[in-house]
């Protein structure tokens, strides 16, 4: 029972480490939920926490074997994920822009599904999530007297990474609602402008990443 417990504390507090830090996929998420509401921003959270619970399922049966081929490829992948997210941010912009007399509330309404979809495409090109997990879920497996013990991890995890990504589509559905609809067309734009900036964030980091090679 005490290697149960032991697992889940691990899944939880790695669900939260690669959940919590603030990036672009946190930034769009928040967005999402301001501009379209709790039901796209949930969907869009679901779409990120699925991601991670499939990283972390790979990850912790595979051990540290894929380390290094990923961590081969980050350079690309990172500078692939940066260019993707600037062009998401600059997509936006543009359809932020309604024409005169259109009505503010429809910008860039988007269906639950297309935001699972697309949050889903969008974690999944980062590969230092894959990483993230293979270092803990390798340590865990290896540790875990209980073959249910990397189950109970990768299970923790997601749970955790769902619940955290909840917490924001929640506070950005209940943010969206207290404000007008010009000044949630306003930070939609400001939204957009800052996904643009770590998506070159990103670029940047890929490309460093090549250089050091």
């Amino acid at each position: 029972m005490d290697g149960f417990w032991v697992a889940a504390l691990a899944g939880v507090l790695a669900g939260l480490g690669v959940a919590m830090p603030l990036g672009a996929i946190g930034a769009l998420l928040l967005r999402e939920s301001i501009v379209n509401g709790f039901r796209v921003g949930a969907a869009a959270a679901g779409g990120v926490a699925t991601v991670d619970l499939l990283y972390c399922a790979v990850a912790t049966a595979t051990g540290a074997l894929l380390a290094a081929a990923i961590d081969g490829v980050r350079g690309p992948f990172l500078i692939a994920s940066g260019i993707l997210v600037i062009a998401i941010g600059i997509l936006q912009l543009f359809r932020i822009r309604r024409p005169p007399g259109s009505d503010g509330a429809a910008v860039d309404r988007i269906s639950a599904l297309r935001a699972y979809a697309r949050f889903v495409g969008l974690t999944a090109i980062n590969p230092m999530t894959l990483i993230y997990f293979i270092a803990l879920g390798g340590a865990v497996t290896a540790r875990s007297a209980s073959p249910a013990g990397p189950v109970v991890f990768v299970v923790a995890a997601g749970l955790a990474s769902l619940a955290w990504q909840l917490m924001l589509a929640g506070a950005g559905a209940l943010f969206g609602h207290l404000i007008g609809r010009r000044a949630t067309r306003v930070i939609g734009v400001l939204a957009s402008l800052i996904v643009v900036a770590l998506g070159a964030i990103v670029l940047a980091q890929g490309a460093g990443a090549l250089l050091e090679r």
